[in-house]
């Protein structure tokens, strides 16, 4: 049978409200003494507190919901991962929900999370939702919980947003390739999402930058999964180009993939950069250079804000945008050599 307060307090001999007074480690009239033999009462019995029960005095779940848009996407599971340490550390369960990128997900998840009496929302909208974002904000400025997006956002949504700077990340690739003496870079983008969209951006102003004719047939979209990387791989190793910026590492697998299949080599045969920095210590012959996310300082703005707003300790909404940063390894060859 289950422990219950009553129990505890039976065996120290002290009624059930001062045992939840104690173990709660609020004020009350016992002498310390006391207080540590009804903590090792309740640990000797194993007793754990009924959230549940503790909710409905307390009016608070200390529950926090998060959406994401690809469990499988090891950028978002690291998200989730590091969110969860977060929410735990301050005494928060997190449940975590998975959207497949659709938007129809994305509205009855909300829905879940807020019948499960969450205290606030992290939301990562997924790909579908960029083509509904009218319907989407709709709903979220309905929502009666404070809620913050995380890493793809919507400029003309006025709430807390927490991301990082797309086009830089993906210029400072280029740029690089571009400085190692590339002149004929392939792409691999999507823009089905503003991220996607922001990346080929920045992949466009490093060519300009650098006075390169955009060449449309050298860019190529997939749907940041890995067959979709494949699948544009096999396209691009058809074209002249002697480098490849990829706009994700789920993509990124799928092209290396088809690399192997044609028995060339990174970078002998071609130069790759990738973005998130996720897959490196799973690649194996590979020391792929990439654009790297932080997913902790993400994770650690992203629940700040949302505790202090449960807390009502600020007012104001943040916009907070977060600098990627190159990790260069030996995936890019140097023409000028």
């Amino acid at each position: 049978m289950k422990v219950t307060i009553k129990d505890i307090a039976k065996k120290a001999g002290v009624s059930p409200s001062t045992v939840s007074l104690v173990l709660n480690n609020r004020p009350c009239r016992v002498s310390q003494q006391k207080r540590d033999e009804i903590k090792q009462i309740a640990k000797d019995l194993n007793y754990t507190a009924n959230q549940i029960a503790r909710s409905l005095v307390t009016k608070q779940t200390k529950t926090f919901g998060l959406i994401i848009p690809d469990i499988e996407n090891i950028f978002f599971s690291s998200l989730a991962k590091h969110i969860e340490l977060q929410c735990r550390s301050h005494g928060y369960t997190l449940i975590i929900v998975n959207s497949n990128d659709q938007f129809e997900n994305d509205i009855a998840l909300l829905d879940l999370l807020l019948s499960r009496s969450v205290e606030g929302i992290f939301l990562i909208p997924g790909s579908e939702s960029w083509q509904n974002k009218t319907e989407l904000i709709k709903k979220l400025q309905l929502l009666p919980v404070p809620y913050i997006l995380l890493d793809r956002v919507f400029s003309e949504l006025s709430c807390d947003k927490v991301w990082f700077d797309n086009e830089y990340g993906a210029y400072i690739a280029v740029k690089h390739l571009l400085e190692n003496g590339h002149r004929k870079i392939g792409c691999i983008a999507s823009s089905s999402f503003v991220n996607g969209q922001f990346r080929l951006n920045g992949y466009l102003r490093a060519l300009k930058e650098f006075n390169i004719p955009i060449n449309q047939n050298n860019i190529v979209t997939g749907d940041y999964k890995k067959e979709s990387g494949y699948v544009a791989g096999k396209e691009l190793l058809k074209k002249d180009i002697t480098a490849v910026f990829i706009t994700n590492d789920m993509m990124a697998l799928g092209f290396i993939h088809s690399i192997y299949e044609q028995n060339k080599t990174i970078p002998n045969d071609y130069s790759v950069i990738s973005y998130d920095n996720t897959i490196y210590p799973y690649l194996f012959g590979v020391e792929l250079s990439s654009i790297k996310q932080d997913v902790k300082k993400l994770s650690e703005a992203a629940f700040k804000q949302l505790y202090e707003k449960t807390q009502k300790k600020v007012n104001v909404q943040k916009d907070i945008c977060l600098q990627p940063e190159l990790i260069i390894r030996k995936s890019v060859r140097n023409m000028h050599a």
